[in-house]
């Protein structure tokens, strides 16, 4: 009798169960709803906000409870994303939204309401980008506020440079100026649909001789600490729409001049050279915007600088059938050195004293000229030593190795240590153009001792034992601090059978890792290139991850554009393995051909870089990991606000250009932003909304540019047409 009282019990507990919510699920995984305000919306502006969970079991299905009609235009979806444009001003609600996962479990939101203003337009362009004369310029005036559409006019100021049309109405000026000098000032003004104005303040446009490295004032060239220099990475394509790669350092005096300064080039063009600077004829500017402008102006190439003594040791790798073919305008015998360069930044990681690093694009493309974009970062001068440097690194580098048909793409990532320039015990994993080779092992090198003092370059050599025969190869080095510098080869790639053109960075890692070394929350971006019969694109993958300290990946979705197809793919009962002497992580679960990690010291990077990765796959991607958090993110509008430099990474099929941008959160959904661009790339959308979900995964202008973050860095790709990876970094990880 006690048995059947016992079973009664039971089931009266488990129906008094079923009546309530969070039974499906433990306490750690109880549903509940994690959005507790949403932002406010302005008519005639679509209105972004989406409703949150955690907990349950996935998915989620949401509904209005409680709080009367939502405001006239707007709409909830029952994926708990808001859609619609405000037309009426006010306070709406207060409403309560319920979820309901997919075993029926229910949680109920607090009281939420949702309020709409009136507001005039504000002009936010505050500066225009200089021009160079006789090359394409194009720059978008931003506004905010008020109600789209924006109408544009100049209502003060001369006529635009000779070779410029008239503001359009949507704000665009527009063609390739053909005389140098300095114009305006002028004034635009910003007209909305409601009929509100507003005028910006006085803009001047500048343009410059392509053959005069200059840059023109923009006010805030202080800002720039005469003691700190500057040293940077671009990878691209060249006027013979070959591949090339350029390296540098600069310092700035805080006055627009240029006090130390070296080049590095190497392409399938020109080779390899390292281009004395002309430091006179040399300057930088930097604007209240972040925006600055680089301008060097080269003597020729520094005699001996560079090796091609590795040209021929390249092994024969088996390689897929991606190939990038040559252009018809190849390297001729004589190709001629570069006279001058120019370069658009943005900076960001301001800390009160300094800007630690920021995005930068070569803006000087007179319409076949080069298209490069890249990262830069301040160096660390009491560093450029060997003494220094640390006793482990993590590498990833990638590029493209010549055939006689054309260029695949090579990406390598791995581990050395070091000691005293020595480096030994060498891990890598190399991908040829689609054809991975595994795990290799035994690759030493060496790091030599003359250190440019002002500058932090250096040189060394490094070998990796491959099938087929060594990969052996020449490269330069600018240190940005002991634990962080940029690698650029420099033998000669040009022919078939060279060492590879190969460009990346080195990061300090660990001298042994634990099993469970992948533990937490992080960020995923890599690009390769797609080929399909006689077509190329560009591949685009940003996704996030969490691993525990089991070995496990419960949870991955990556968001992925091929050549123009897009479709986002979530990934359970995943796994990796990590080795414990070279922090090679190998993942499964992970997509069909999942890539290779190799882990860093995460925190030794304003960047967050948790590991270099390395794909297996046809299109030969490579990428980084980024630390996002080590609990459950939880992340809102008000982790992605103030100012953030902002770029394309490089374009791998050589289609489309370089973009550069300021950008300005408020912290609660909107943003703001001056853009530029070089060659045919679109630019993001210069002011919008942005919608963020709690893993970081979301959505900017509220539409076709899906992105993920940790607060601190932002990887965004198109969701159609052929795809760059765009890059934000505001330079410190939020707590």
């Amino acid at each position: 009798m006690r048995g059947g009282y016992r079973c009664a019990f039971i089931l009266a507990v488990l129906f008094a169960c079923m009546q309530t919510t969070g039974c499906h699920s433990s306490a750690s995984t109880r549903l509940a709803v994690t959005t507790t305000s949403l932002p406010n919306g302005v008519i005639g502006t679509p209105y972004v906000a989406s409703l949150t969970a955690t907990g349950g079991t996935p998915g989620y299905t949401w509904s209005q409870t409680s709080g009367g009609t939502m405001p006239g235009g707007v709409s909830l979806g029952s994926s708990g994303i808001f859609n619609g444009t405000p037309t009426t001003a006010g306070t709406f609600g207060p409403y309560v939204f319920e979820v309901t996962d997919s075993l029926g479990a229910t949680a109920s939101s607090t009281s939420l309401s949702i309020t709409v203003t009136t507001s005039a337009p504000a002009v936010a362009t505050s500066a225009l980008p200089q021009g160079i004369v006789n090359s394409a310029y194009s720059v978008t005036l931003a506004a905010s506020g008020g109600t789209p559409p924006y109408t544009w006019t100049e209502t003060s100021g001369a006529v635009l440079p000779p070779g410029l049309a008239n503001v359009t109405s949507a704000g665009v000026i527009a063609g390739t100026p053909t005389t140098a000098g300095t114009y305006g000032p002028y004034v635009f003004t910003v007209t909305d649909s409601t009929n509100k104005t507003a005028a910006s303040v006085s803009l001047a446009l500048t343009t410059n001789s392509p053959t005069a490295a200059s840059c023109a004032p923009l006010g805030n060239e202080a800002a720039l600490t005469p003691a700190t220099p500057y040293a940077f990475l671009v990878k691209g394509t060249d006027g013979s729409d070959n591949p090339i790669d350029i390296a540098g350092s600069f310092t700035p005096n805080g006055s627009g001049g240029i006090t130390n300064a070296t080049v590095d080039y190497n392409g399938f063009t020109n080779g390899p050279e390292q281009l004395q600077v002309d430091l006179a004829s040399s300057s930088y500017s930097f604007g209240s915007s972040t925006l600055g402008c680089l301008s060097l102006a080269f003597s020729g190439p520094i005699a001996g600088a560079v090796s091609a003594k590795h040209a021929g040791a390249t092994p024969h790798f088996a390689h897929g059938a991606g190939v990038r073919a040559r252009n018809g305008k190849a390297r001729t015998a004589a190709a001629s050195a570069v006279s001058s360069v120019q370069f658009t930044f943005s900076l960001g990681g301001f800390d009160a004293t300094l800007y630690h690093t920021g995005r930068i694009i070569e803006s000087d493309n007179t319409g076949g000229g080069t298209n490069a974009s890249g990262f830069i970062h301040a160096q660390v001068p009491s560093t450029f030593s060997l003494t220094s440097l640390q006793p482990n690194y993590a590498f990833g580098v990638d590029g493209w190795t010549a055939e006689s048909s054309g260029y695949f793409r090579t990406v390598i990532a791995g581990t050395f240590t070091n000691s005293s320039g020595a480096l030994s015990a060498g891990y890598a994993d190399l991908n040829a153009g689609g054809t991975p080779s595994g795990e290799l092992t035994g690759g030493t090198g060496t790091l030599n001792s003359a250190i440019d003092a002002t500058t932090g370059r250096g040189t060394g050599t490094y070998t990796i034992p491959a099938t087929g025969g060594n990969l052996t190869f020449d490269f330069a080095f600018y240190i940005l601090n002991g634990s962080d510098f940029i690698l650029l080869s420099t033998d000669s790639p040009v022919t078939a059978g060279s060492a590879p053109l190969l460009s990346g960075r080195a990061l300090a890692s660990s001298a042994r890792y634990a099993a469970g070394a992948l533990n937490g929350y992080y960020l995923l971006a890599s690009q390769g290139l797609e080929v399909s019969g006689g077509n190329i694109g560009n591949l685009a993958e940003i996704g996030t991850l969490n691993a525990t300290s089991a070995g496990t990946i419960p949870t991955a979705i990556l968001y992925v554009n091929d050549a123009g197809t897009y479709s986002n793919t979530p990934y359970s009962k995943g796994s990796y393995a990590v080795e414990a002497a070279s922090g090679r992580v190998s993942i499964t679960g992970l997509t069909a051909t999942p890539p290779v990690v190799y882990l860093t010291a995460a925190s030794t990077t304003d960047d967050d870089i948790a590991g270099f990765l390395v794909g297996s796959d046809t299109e030969a991607s490579s990428g980084v990991v980024v630390s996002q958090s080590t609990r459950a993110p939880g992340y809102a509008f008000s982790n992605i606000s103030g100012n953030y430099a902002a770029s394309s990474q490089e374009d791998v099929d050589g289609l489309n250009g370089a973009s550069l941008g300021a950008f300005s959160f408020t912290g609660t959904g909107q943003y703001i932003a001056t853009q530029i661009t070089a060659g045919a790339v679109r630019n993001l959308p210069s002011s919008g909304l942005i919608v963020i979900n709690s893993d970081g995964s979301g959505r900017l202008n509220g539409g076709n540019f899906p992105l993920v973050t940790n607060g601190a860095v932002i990887f965004a790709i198109p969701d159609t047409g052929d795809p760059l990876i765009y890059v934000f970094t505001a330079g410190t990880l939020p707590n």
